[in-house]
């Protein structure tokens, strides 16, 4: 039976100093006064009988009773907050699903291909969230979260990450660009490499292909993301490592060609998480199995244009 004293408010200022691991990032969380939590605590301090927390500015450190505590708080409060969530799902009605996406495969992939999953699903709220890849923003809720890395990159206590998918990388550029600065499979001195600085991968794809690395001959242009890189390439700018989600189309119109025609399976992968503790709603579970099979038909349409343009694929 649960205590009908238990002092709520001082347990939850608590849970959110041991979670955020300062007196001023839990007011901010609770949008309450840095004092107002300091009060919480010593009142928790005064109920238990013994000290909880070590204070220190920025950081504060829990005592080995705190320790003790926040991890019974944790568990606690993320039930609440599956249960009242699963809940407040069922019953508003709404069916609304949050994506946090990294901004590329957004822009580039699923903005493309969302209608297919809207029209199988009339009546879902679908909010897209586009954002810098590894940005997981924690203190939000969302249903999913899409980013890329090596395999166990996001995975935590929080978080569960299974592996959507991995992709293709290749060197690109418009034809005329192709004509004035690739000659007999190498890259003249005179070429300009356009590179996403998050992502650079040139020394990668040289070292598999064979092809004769320039070195710094070249001229370098970095961009602070890959879809700067592509459009710059498309403006005849320059040569660029595109990837098989952003640069297909461009390829298959001609717009943009692979003057080497060798493709790099990428090592790093895209992942799909969410929260550890919540068990996906049914409209969850509906866009996974579509986002899964979307994905899968996308590949085989991916390596059938790649062959047509005789790009050979190896891997990493």
């Amino acid at each position: 039976m649960v205590n009908p004293m238990l002092p709520l408010t001082a347990l939850r200022a608590f849970d959110l100093v041991a979670r955020h691991g300062g007196f001023a990032n839990a007011a901010a969380a609770l949008n309450v006064t840095r004092p107002a939590i300091s009060k919480q605590i010593r009142h928790l301090e005064q109920l238990v009988g013994c000290a909880l927390v070590i204070r220190g500015r920025p950081h504060a450190t829990l005592t080995e009773t705190g320790r003790q505590l926040a991890a019974g708080l944790s568990q606690g409060f993320d039930l609440i907050s599956a249960t009242y969530q699963h809940i407040s799902d069922g019953r508003d009605g709404t069916n609304a699903l949050r994506i946090l996406v990294d901004r590329d495969f957004a822009s580039s992939w699923l903005a493309h291909h969302i209608g297919s999953f809207l029209v199988e699903n009339p009546g879902v709220a679908l909010e897209i969230v586009a954002e810098r890849n590894g940005r997981l923003r924690m203190d939000e809720n969302f249903s999913f979260r899409i980013f890329y890395g090596p395999e166990g990159s996001f995975r935590s206590n929080d978080l569960t990450e299974d592996t959507l998918c991995d992709w293709i990388d290749l060197p690109l550029c418009t034809p005329e660009y192709a004509l004035r600065h690739v000659t007999d499979g190498r890259l003249r001195s005179t070429a300009r490499f356009l590179i996403d600085r998050n992502y650079d991968l040139r020394k990668d794809w040289f070292a598999f292909s064979g092809v004769a690395d320039p070195g710094p001959e070249v001229q370098v242009s970095k961009f602070n993301d890959t879809s700067m890189c592509l459009s710059a390439a498309l403006s005849g700018s320059g040569i660029t490592i595109g990837d098989s989600f952003m640069a297909l189309d461009a390829l298959q119109s001609g717009r943009l060609v692979a003057p080497f025609r060798l493709g790099l399976r990428s090592a790093q992968r895209y992942a799909i998480c969410r929260a550890v503790r919540r068990n996906p709603t049914r409209n969850e579970a509906r866009f996974l199995a579509w986002l899964v099979g979307a994905i899968a038909l996308y590949r085989v349409r991916v390596e059938g244009i790649l062959v047509d343009h005789g790009v050979t694929i190896v891997s990493a």
